[in-house]
């Protein structure tokens, strides 16, 4: 059986364990509102450390006293006048121009220097017709028949008969020319790579030619000059259609290109050997397609 002042007893300790309680209670929610206010503050803290310069351990702080022994270092710094100072801005410099290849002398050269291209042509239209067309890739000017020839140029002979105005025999450039203003037809050629020694036996071979007959036509001539030079031998037969099948038979193409040329550059050649020279043909010689 409980005495009263036990019971009494047990009542204070209940109040003062509920007055305990509320005490932590209390704290409980203190501390929260004294966390969430720091983190407000760090957060809202962040933006301002991150913009302020902190100088690294490689940092150097300019100060006043550290410009003063610059300048004292350093006089006649431009810093420490008013006057102004021109800047000078180098210019550009000049790149030298790459000079053009000297041009070579056509004797100076060994004989087994390769110093362009022969092809046997032709092309048929009516009769049809056959020629020797010659082009440079040599750095100099060289002598083909009684033409010089100029570097990386080319030079066409040919033989016909009454279908120049200036008479049957040798011409220079009547294909070139009325080939490229008239166009070709049924073409054909055959190319080979000619040698200086080569082509001063050609050359001299063209200067002895000078006529046109029924069998010592253009077919024979080109055949002829040909054959001089080339392992590769066309038999001067009297029509261009059976060159034609010789070149094609030989691995030749069906097509020929030829460079441009000026009126200008149209021959007849007279006489023979150490007499032979070119005369400009007339304008009636260059106004019709060959044949």
């Amino acid at each position: 059986m409980l005495l009263k002042s036990d019971i009494f007893i047990s009542r204070n300790r209940e109040k003062e364990f509920l007055k305990n309680m509320k005490r932590i209670d209390f704290m409980k929610k203190f501390t929260r509102i004294i966390a969430m206010c720091l983190v407000l503050i760090t957060v809202l803290s962040i933006p301002s450390f991150a913009l302020e310069a902190k100088p690294g351990p490689d940092t150097v702080i300019v100060t006043e006293d550290l410009i003063t022994a610059i300048d004292a270092e350093n006089p006649e710094s431009p810093g420490d006048t008013d006057e102004d100072v021109d800047v000078v801005v180098p210019e550009d410099p000049e790149i030298p121009e790459t000079p053009s290849d000297s041009t070579l002398n056509f004797n100076d050269i060994s004989g087994d220097t390769v110093v362009g291209r022969m092809y046997i042509c032709t092309q048929q239209v009516g009769l049809g017709h056959a020629w020797i067309y010659i082009e440079s890739n040599f750095n100099g000017d060289m002598q083909v028949g009684c033409y010089t020839l100029k570097p990386y140029q080319g030079v066409s002979m040919g033989c016909f008969c009454f279908s120049r105005s200036d008479g049957p025999g040798l011409y220079y450039n009547i294909e070139s020319y009325c080939g490229n203003k008239y166009g070709l037809k049924n073409e054909s050629s055959l190319g080979m790579d000619i040698t200086k020694n080569q082509l001063i036996k050609v050359s001299k071979r063209i200067k002895q030619w000078n006529y046109w007959d029924f069998y010592f036509n253009c077919t024979f001539f080109a055949a002829e000059i040909w054959n001089c030079a080339s392992k590769k031998k066309i038999i001067p037969l009297m029509f261009p259609a059976l060159e034609k099948m010789q070149i094609l038979i030989l691995g030749g193409s069906r097509e020929v290109n030829m460079k441009d040329v000026e009126k200008t550059d149209c021959y007849k050649q007279k006489g023979v050997g150490s007499n032979a020279r070119l005369v400009q043909v007339s304008e009636k010689s260059l106004d019709s397609k060959l044949m």
